[in-house]
């Protein structure tokens, strides 16, 4: 992705009610993503734990478990925001 191809909005200026759908990088402050990333992170770590330790039904077990894993990533897609990933830029 290019330079260009980055959103045109000047969010300081402006609050705009949505993303801006070509570019979300620039949508979101850095601050917001870590905490939503440490919030996911909490999450997740905790399913798992509980899901490991607590749980003897199996089903129980392995959907906290995959919930705590979804969780986790989630945590990493929010803090891909902070490098510029993939999924947050343009589609080519």
């Amino acid at each position: 992705m290019k330079k260009n191809d980055y959103s045109k909005r000047d969010y300081t200026k402006k609050i705009y009610s949505t993303g801006d759908k070509k570019d979300l990088r620039k949508s979101f402050p850095n601050h917001v993503m870590i905490v939503w990333a440490l919030i996911y992170f909490i999450i997740g770590a905790g399913l798992i734990w509980y899901a490991i330790t607590l749980i003897d039904n199996t089903l129980i077990y392995y959907l906290l478990f995959i919930a705590g894993l979804w969780s986790l990533r989630m945590s990493y897609v929010h803090l891909s925001y902070l490098w510029g990933g993939k999924i947050w830029g343009a589609n080519k």
